[in-house]
């Protein structure tokens, strides 16, 4: 596990042995890093989290930690471990004197700040303070739990993409960190598909079982056999599935005019869509879909996908034994530059101590609704000037439903931040100006598909013969499935949807597009670690991310689990619900949320109240912290989320509105530091 990897040489001290940290110390000694553990190793529960610990060494004690911190480049702790920590005269900002090189990152349920900043919490608690369980489900039911750790998985991997930031910022002479992610936090970068409802009607989302709020047709559908997924976001592809379902007038027909007309008439345009594939077998019908470029699949169960081809090609699965794996082969790039090209970008320029770790890496980004935008959004909360290339007619996620103005409202979301021009790659001119960009940039970040790059002349091979660039992928199952995928269609193959509509025996999608945002955080971590290797090594390299390697990812816990799961407990109050993570049953209390809070706490149970996303957005903890942000439009209200990303050195700044009217192709004007070059 400590072998040769982009993370070799770098040594970490891990202070914390459960959930998040966990996650992301196995991931750190995945890519090469050393792992120390120091404290108290709790007792293991199940086979997952003895997979977590495979290849650990014995824990040193306390009292070894000075001398451990002092060969140490990453502190990975979490909250009993940063309180043991500061029981040793280690608290953060000691920490930050006392070894202004380390780079820490802290992992918590809460963070350091906020009225809840000392509460535990679950996953489960989280998902039902975040909003997330109140929208998951159909609007007939009562709100589903779900067992899939958005969470956990989020935080681990924002930890992943701040240490190796930090470790570029840190060589060109940013120094240290001391990173405080918050499970809570990072759970809400999820929310922002959910946003529109609150901002623009102050009601929350109404639970939509497997719609998409913003594009329509996107749903399960009965098939003689089995429940299928259907999505399409483009025109092209909804005039591809009536042509598909031999229903060419709908094409015509008014109601279906165009994505708005369809959200608005989705249960007529539902029931035709079922009346065609009810009289099929599912796996006829996705073999048709497909054909046609529509991305379609049948619902697999977490077993499907252990003993399944797919989780075996992209590793995540090895061995007789099926052991899970973690997503190397969307972390670790492998293509790389041929030849000796001149170094480019600004990567090997020193900045001020105390800088964001990517200050002035020049980004491209050529990419469209989630995974890829979302992914540089992160990356530029931490520095990196992005300047995101839209077609001349705009990127498609300005044309959703649910707008602001002319614009959907998904491209404020995950467009904050960053800079944007307007390019048509099929014109000599704009195509001269695009190359220029790129023979300056640092990264090239997309998510198109790869038929789409490679027409574009942007795929990973014909930028790294020609530039010494990291260059980023992100596709539905990797670029040799030269596949189309959506966020609801990766929940389906990985078996997200299984578990989430587990207890209902109906398939569910998580109601955030978790695919997508897990996808994007994994992507923003494969192109800081990519970044990484180019500074080390001098040489361009590419990687190839993929939304079912981060979805599978979030799941392999369940791939332990023989039984049915414990279900939590809904307990109604006089002015609201609580959700309590346990099947055991609680004291008669009767009364306010309040009152059940304090009994649940006073039995050592796990509790929250179960919020909707009008009352998250007040939570004093989601306004301690910014995470919900205002902003306006057009003389619209505008509620995006914020930079989780917080740095004690340099806190979380709020991210810009989204470049909606600019055109500006160029980068931005470097500012000159003492000894830059």
């Amino acid at each position: 596990m400590n072998g040769a990897g982009p993370l070799a040489g770098i040594t970490v001290v891990t202070a914390g042995h459960a959930g998040a940290a966990a996650l992301l110390g196995r991931l750190l000694a995945d890519l090469g890093a050393r792992t120390m553990p120091v404290g108290e190793l709790p007792a293991p529960v199940g086979g997952f989290e003895r997979w977590l610990r495979v290849g650990a060494g014995p824990a040193a004690g306390w009292v070894d930690t000075g001398r451990l911190l002092d060969r140490a480049d990453i502190l990975v702790c979490d909250r009993p471990g940063g309180e043991q920590l500061t029981a040793l005269g280690l608290g953060p900002h000691e920490l930050l004197a006392a070894y202004p090189e380390l780079i820490t990152v802290r992992l918590s349920e809460f963070g350091l700040t906020g009225p809840l900043r000392d509460t535990p919490a679950t996953e489960l608690t989280l998902q039902a303070l975040a909003g997330v369980t109140a929208a998951t489900g159909s609007s007939q039911d009562p709100p589903i739990t779900t067992t899939v750790g958005l969470a956990a998985r989020t935080a681990a991997l924002s930890g992943l993409i701040a240490v190796t930031a930090g470790l570029i910022g840190r060589a060109r002479g940013a120094g240290g960190d001391y990173l405080d992610i918050a499970e809570f936090d990072s759970l809400l970068t999820h929310v922002g598909t959910l946003l529109p409802s609150v901002a623009l009607t102050g009601r929350p989302p109404q639970r939509a079982g497997n719609r998409h709020g913003m594009v329509a047709p996107w749903n399960c559908y009965p098939c003689r056999d089995a429940p299928i997924v259907i999505c399409t976001m483009t025109e092209a592809m909804w005039r591809r599935l009536a042509t598909a379902i031999d229903r060419t007038e709908l094409i015509a027909d008014p109601r279906f005019a165009d994505t708005t007309a369809r959200v608005r008439h989705a249960d007529e345009l539902d029931r035709v869509i079922a009346a065609w594939t009810g009289r099929h077998d599912a796996d006829d019908v996705v073999a048709r879909l497909r054909s046609q470029g529509i991305p379609a699949a049948p619902v697999a169960t977490p077993e499907d996908v252990r003993n399944g081809p797919a989780a075996r090609r992209r590793g995540l699965v090895t061995g007789p034994d099926r052991a899970p794996q973690s997503p190397l082969r969307s972390l670790v790039p492998t293509a790389r530059t041929t030849g000796s090209l001149p170094r480019q970008g600004r990567l090997w320029e020193p900045i001020p101590r105390g800088s964001p770790p990517l200050h002035g890496i020049r980004l491209l980004e050529c990419g469209s609704y989630t995974a890829g935008p979302h992914a540089t959004r992160l990356l530029a909360q931490l520095g990196a000037d992005v300047l995101k290339v839209e077609p001349p007619h705009g990127e498609g996620s300005r044309r959703l439903a649910r707008r602001v103005g002319s614009v959907g409202y998904l491209y404020f979301v995950n467009n904050a931040g960053k800079r944007s021009c307007r390019l048509d790659l099929n014109d000599p001119a704009d195509r001269t100006r695009f190359d220029e960009l790129l023979g300056t940039a640092d990264i090239v970040l997309t998510n198109l598909a790869a038929d789409t790059l490679a027409a574009a002349g942007i795929a990973p091979e014909q930028v790294l013969d020609r530039y010494n660039i990291v260059h980023c992928a992100v596709t539905g199952h990797g670029l040799a499935a030269a596949d189309r995928s959506m966020d609801t269609v990766i929940q389906a193959e990985s078996g997200t949807m299984h578990l989430v509509g587990g207890g209902t025996g109906t398939p569910l999608r998580t109601p955030v597009s978790s695919a997508d945002v897990l996808g994007a955080f994994l992507a923003a971590a494969a192109a800081t670690v990519s970044t990484y290797v180019r500074l080390r090594t001098g040489a361009g390299v590419g990687a190839d991310v993929a939304l079912f390697d981060a979805a599978v990812w979030a799941t392999q816990d369940s791939w332990f689990v023989d039984g049915p799961v414990p279900t939590p407990r809904l307990v109604e109050a006089r002015d609201g619900s609580v959700l309590v993570d346990t099947a055991q049953p609680l004291p008669e209390v009767g009364g306010p949320v309040a009152a059940i809070l304090a009994a649940a706490t006073a039995a050592g149970l796990p509790a929250a109240p179960l919020h909707d996303l009008t009352q998250v957005v007040r939570h004093p903890q989601v306004l301690a912290r910014r995470m919900i942000l205002a902003q306006s439009y057009a003389d619209t209200p505008v509620l995006i989320t914020g930079n989780h990303l917080r740095s004690l050195s340099r806190g979380a700044p709020a991210p810009d509105l989204a470049p909606v009217d600019r055109n500006d192709p160029a980068w931005l004007t470097p500012t000159t530091t003492k000894g830059q070059r």
